[in-house]
């Protein structure tokens, strides 16, 4: 049974570590590379994203600060200071996430923008407020407010992705996975 057991430690290269248990380097190590080289492409892709939208938001701050100015929940004097906030902010976490800078930090940062427009949102269509928006790069009128409700979970859900990536890479770099190699017995 020993002889069997080593074999299969050495045949697979077993990898083991304290908090995870023991792991062979066959498909669960290739899903997990799968994993993380999708997870890099949602985290640069969303950096992307927050980067070409706050770039162009720049463009027509007027158009964003209407927006919030509209949404009657502060007065309007408030409007301008918080959109230059916010689409500062938006370029801050858009390097970040690209060049993987704060990663944690953006990742949370993320979150908190984009639940604060998504409260922006339902609220507006709980009111029945007609609105439109600088968002995501064009200005439109919001005209579908499920849909555009829908979109903006779809965004809080990848950033809470990122979140939960940014304390699993924390976590894998805290606690190094140790080889045990069986050859030498």
């Amino acid at each position: 049974m020993v002889n069997s057991i080593k074999r299969v430690a050495k045949i697979y290269k077993m990898t083991c570590s304290g908090w995870g248990g023991c792991v062979l380097s066959g498909t669960r190590m290739r899903n997990s590379r799968a994993i993380d080289i999708l997870l890099n492409l949602l985290r640069v892709g969303l950096g992307l994203f927050f980067l070409v939208t706050g770039i162009l938001k720049i463009g027509d701050l007027g158009q964003t600060a209407d927006f919030l100015t509209r949404s009657d929940l502060l007065p309007e004097f408030f409007s301008m200071p918080l959109t230059c906030i916010g689409v500062a902010m938006e370029l801050v976490i858009a390097v970040c996430l690209v060049f993987r800078l704060s990663y944690r930090g953006a990742a949370v940062w993320g979150v908190v923008m984009t639940g604060v427009f998504l409260f922006l949102y339902a609220q507006a269509w709980a009111r029945g407020l007609s609105l439109s928006c600088n968002c995501m790069g064009s200005t439109h009128e919001i005209v579908n407010y499920p849909q555009d409700t829908g979109v903006r979970l779809l965004l809080l859900g990848a950033m809470l992705l990122l979140v939960w990536d940014s304390r699993r890479l924390a976590t894998a770099s805290a606690r190094k996975p140790r080889k045990f190699d069986f050859s030498d017995a």
